[in-house]
């Protein structure tokens, strides 16, 4: 689909004649720019600017009286003046991984809070608190040279998974064996190829040789 060139604006001479019963002057030629109308083409885009003073005035005393209305589109472009990146600051360096659970009720801040209120005690004026189901057979843990008692290391149940490290994992379930590789024993990606280097089902030359002395070569 070609664009159809854009003719130039024609100028039209219409005689108009004006007759002055009071001066009695003869008759003149007024020359006008008229701007043609463009045909409505579907899958031509165009953007229109506003007219100002007489312009204005002129196009919309001859559309009233075609009988049409003319549209003006009026557009408008401003930059946020900010030389700031959009985003966070840091650009997302101190982002947190939040899919885990909550850090106030995972497992680990389960821990903690039974270890505090084992240090506070369970008696106070001679009477036995009650502070839980977790509390029964809870033992005050230690610090080893592992990590502190709260540590993953040293307690059993679910560890807490850092939030500053994103990874991406594939599992890969159907390992592809490399083809140039299997066939010829090269590769040109070297270690760097993503498929496995395997020929373990071909036979190595001294296999060949000794299945050939023995006469078992097609066996």
């Amino acid at each position: 689909m070609f664009r159809k060139p854009a003719k130039k604006r024609a100028q039209v001479q219409v005689r108009q004649r004006h007759e002055d019963n009071l001066s009695g002057e003869d008759e003149t030629d007024v020359v006008k720019d008229f701007k043609r109308r463009k045909r409505a083409n579907p899958f031509q885009q165009s953007t229109l600017k506003t007219q100002k003073g007489d312009d204005a005035k002129a196009s919309s005393s001859s559309d009233s009286d075609d009988g049409t209305n003319a549209i003006v589109a009026e557009h408008s472009f401003a930059a946020s003046g900010s030389a700031a990146p959009l985003g966070p600051s840091d650009q997302g360096a101190t982002a947190t991984l939040d899919i885990d659970t909550d850090i106030g009720a995972d497992a680990q801040a389960q821990f903690e809070r039974v270890q505090q209120q084992l240090k506070e005690g369970l008696v106070k004026d001679g009477k036995v608190l009650y502070k839980g189901q977790a509390m029964y057979g809870a033992k005050e843990a230690k610090d080893t040279a592992k990590g502190n008692a709260s540590s993953g290391l040293n307690r059993i149940g679910p560890i807490r998974a850092p939030q500053f490290v994103r990874q991406t994992v594939r599992w890969d379930y159907a390992p592809d064996i490399c083809k140039d590789y299997k066939e010829t024993g090269f590769c040109t990606f070297g270690d760097s190829c993503k498929f496995l280097h395997d020929r373990s089902d071909y036979k190595h030359g001294w296999e060949i040789e000794r299945d050939y002395a023995s006469g078992r070569l097609n066996q």
